[in-house]
């Protein structure tokens, strides 16, 4: 049986492979597999040019399913999830492609309890999507379409985690990147007593002022903006507002795995548990060491993530890319939250980021990435894994190499036709060597898969 689910739901070319009868049928799947007639389904969808298309297409497939639809129009992931858990929705579906290029889209599906459908869930769904085994209601039982506003439940949730800021000097540049949390977290923010200057805070799914991942080349003019106006805090936020990542007050992009190691040692207490890739920097190992907690490797993606907080009621999560799950919240990826946090840290600890980030040791992270067809990921992990047969490696996801002074991990995206090489070491000059050897060996075993 073909695949349809990604590492986050599922993604690909609007109006090519994500046609209005392909979204409303797979919809149609997943009203079918949640008991159909009667059923509340939560929908809302980011600011891209084909959401509107999509939301549409999928809320029919719904509604022939016999369920409910409560649409709340544009708004972040983490509110669709926040509302689906706590205000009794049987599940939801939100439109988004998050951080890949705007002629792409996708959908992600979550249960009753906000969680994104996972393994064995997806499978079933699939299951019934190729087997043509949607259950069209008779026309007496078609859903209605209500509207649901889950943004203003989101806010206060934020309000009620925030800390009053006494600060008045204290000054933040925020750029949600044309997405889903324009409004909101700066809306937030000034609520909380900060003083906000905003760039790239109108919706708008061509992205005209940066592409919607927040890295540090996307963020460039965010960081030129912290030097010029000499601000305390910089907020880069994806797409569809489940990622922030911060720029400190000396211009410095912080990665997602120091975020995440800085919230962790804030959270821990003795004895817990957070849960992270096996992507993440070595950085969470040493945190979790000097708080006497224990730190929980997966493969990438939210939904693994989360299965394993599940599991191990951990106190935290995080992925390196900027995604922060407090367990104890909202039981999610959470742009909002993670920006709410931070600002928290600092005022109790009444430091600069830039200060904080000091106290902890420094790891040499590199990423990059190559093309790959989708065919051949399969083969390229198993020639990667045979080349690397002599050492140490470790294949939760992809094939992760441990040598005695670093590691690289070389793995197939889930999302996108690409092969992603992760390397870490202590030292600028030989992480650029692990680097320099990790783009060969994919390139080179690309090349033969090929020939």
């Amino acid at each position: 049986m073909a695949k349809l689910f990604g590492t986050t739901g599922i993604r690909g070319l609007a109006n090519e492979f994500l046609t209005p009868e392909f979204c409303s049928k797979i919809a149609g799947a997943f009203g079918t597999y949640i008991g159909g007639r009667g059923k509340k389904v939560l929908i809302a969808m980011d600011p891209r040019t084909s959401s509107e298309m999509v939301k549409n297409s999928a809320i029919s497939g719904l509604l022939s399913a016999g369920c409910d639809v409560y649409d709340s129009g544009i708004a972040p992931t983490p509110a669709v999830q926040y509302s689906v858990r706590n205000l009794d929705f049987d599940a939801g579906i939100m439109i988004t492609g998050s951080h890949i290029p705007p002629e792409r889209n996708g959908l992600k599906f979550f249960v009753s309890d906000g969680t994104e459908v996972y393994g064995p869930l997806e499978e079933e769904i699939e299951k019934i999507f190729f087997g043509d085994k949607i259950k069209r209601v008779a026309w007496t039982e078609i859903g209605m379409v209500h509207q649901f506003d889950c943004v203003m439940p989101y806010k206060k949730m934020l309000l009620d985690a925030g800390i009053k800021n006494e600060n008045k000097n204290f000054k933040i540049i925020l750029d949600p990147g044309h997405g889903a949390q324009c409004s909101i977290v700066s809306f937030v923010l000034r609520e909380l007593g900060y003083d906000v200057l905003t760039i790239n805070a109108q919706p708008d799914g061509f992205f005209p002022g940066r592409h919607s991942e927040p890295d540090q080349k996307n963020l460039k003019n965010l960081i030129e903006i912290i030097k010029i106006m000499g601000a305390d805090i910089g907020i880069g936020i994806d797409g569809d507002g489940d990622r922030t990542i911060f720029v400190d007050d000396c211009g410095n992009f912080i990665m997602g795995d120091i975020t995440g190691s800085i919230l962790t040692d804030d959270l821990m207490k003795e004895g817990d548990s957070v849960v992270t890739p096996v992507s993440t920097s070595s950085l969470i190992d040493w945190v979790c060491d000097k708080n006497k907690g224990k730190v929980i490797k997966t493969k990438v993606g939210a939904a693994d993530v989360v299965a394993e907080l599940l599991k191990n009621d951990s106190v935290f999560a995080f992925e390196e890319n900027g995604g922060n799950i407090f367990a104890k919240i909202n039981l999610c990826r959470d742009g909002g939250l993670t920006a709410v946090y931070m600002l928290n840290i600092l005022a109790k600890r009444k430091k600069k980021l830039s200060e904080i980030v000091s106290e902890f040791p420094k790891y040499h992270q590199l990423k990059d990435k190559i093309n790959c067809p989708d065919e051949l990921k399969q083969k390229l992990t198993a020639k990667v894994k045979e080349i690397y047969c002599n050492e140490e490696v470790i294949d939760i996801d992809g094939i992760k190499i441990l040598f005695s002074d670093g590691w690289m991990l070389l793995r197939p995206s889930g999302t996108e036709p690409i092969f992603r090489i992760f390397v870490e070491s202590q030292t600028e000059e030989r992480a650029k060597k692990l680097m320099e050897q990790g783009l060969k060996t994919v390139n080179e075993a690309v090349l033969k898969l090929k020939n």
